[in-house]
């Protein structure tokens, strides 16, 4: 079972070759370049490498989000086309489970952040005593804050001691998080702390696995909160 793996939600932008056994090839950029200049390049690239082609994969898999809306509409359009084009399935993984992927085996309670913009964060809580991590919360944005108030609760709801933070929303509130969390937050190395193609290729396989594939038509980005333009819209400034 061969899955390509599309990841664009955040900044950082990530194709992946992965089987039932192995990740095969995987690139990852966390680099200025935009999502539009090296997305299509790079699959080309990841394919041609391990000489395959779209019409060996079983499945697509790309992240929904939450995310950047930008990268997720490209990603997702990306996908979408492809799929269309070679008449594979597509899977969907919501981003913030790719993130926790990277993390397992532990007792710990998993929190991936992503940057929101606006002094907020999007984030939900992990389970990964396991192979794969099991999400005990919902998505949400929500700002630092609250997020310390929901992280507490939910480690002792739960029976944890640790807490993990992974994700580009960790960096701008790291002061905080030290000084609100103290000896109850366990750090990670920096290799872990970014969404990989090979986990959401994992995560696909799975799914694919359980013959749990999305609709082309009907896949639409996980948002979780409005844009900016229908903030205003809903405000009546446009």
């Amino acid at each position: 079972m061969l899955i390509l793996a599309i990841d664009t939600a955040t900044p950082v932008a990530g194709v992946a070759l992965v089987d039932e056994e192995k990740v095969i090839k995987e690139e990852f950029l966390n680099y200025k370049k935009k999502h539009s200049e090296t997305l299509m390049p790079t699959i080309d690239r990841v394919l041609r490498e391990c000489e395959s082609s779209l019409t060996e994969l079983e499945a697509i898999a790309v992240s929904t989000g939450p995310g950047s809306f930008t990268g997720l509409r490209i990603g997702m359009a990306t996908a979408k086309g492809l799929s269309l084009a070679s008449g594979k399935s597509l899977v969907g993984i919501p981003s913030l489970d790719v993130l926790a992927c990277n993390v397992g085996c532990t007792d710990a309670l998993v929190c991936p952040l992503f940057n929101a913009r606006k002094q907020e964060l999007y984030t939900a809580f992990y389970d990964v005593t396991g192979e794969f991590p099991r999400r005990v919360s919902e998505l949400m944005a929500c700002s630092p804050q609250d997020f310390v108030e929901y992280a507490l609760n939910a480690a002792e709801e739960t029976g944890r001691k640790r807490l993990i933070l992974l994700g580009d929303g960790y960096y701008p509130y790291e002061d905080y998080f030290r000084d609100a969390l103290g000896e109850s937050l366990l750090k990670i190395p920096r290799h872990l702390m970014f969404p990989r193609a090979s986990a959401l290729g994992s995560l696909g396989v799975e799914k694919a696995k359980r013959k749990e594939f999305d609709n082309v038509f009907t896949i639409r980005p996980l948002y979780v909160r409005l844009s900016e333009a229908e903030y205003r819209l809903q405000r009546g400034e446009i």
